[in-house]
């Protein structure tokens, strides 16, 4: 699997896609996570891609409140202090 870093997977995107489609995945650092550029392969019956769609709806998510939504705004902020 290649790795690469999100700016050298900006200039290369197009490449980096096709590579995924045939296979070859990419994984790009980012933030102390990684993100996985790899093909999707949709399901051959809406039946089973409606049920992926109601899972994901159905899973556990932090409400956005008053709090977690000033706590967004603060990192957010904080962020953009840090890159100046």
């Amino acid at each position: 699997m290649k790795t690469c870093s999100l700016s050298e997977a900006k200039s290369t995107l197009g490449k980096l896609a096709d590579d995924a489609l045939q296979g070859r995945p990419t994984v790009i650092p980012r933030g102390g996570k990684l993100v996985i550029l790899q093909a999707y392969e949709l399901p051959d019956h809406a039946d089973e891609f409606d049920s992926l769609i109601q899972a994901g709806k159905a899973s556990p998510h932090r409400p956005l409140t008053e709090r977690v939504l000033a706590e967004v705004w603060q990192r957010g902020e904080s962020l953009a202090a840090a890159r100046r």
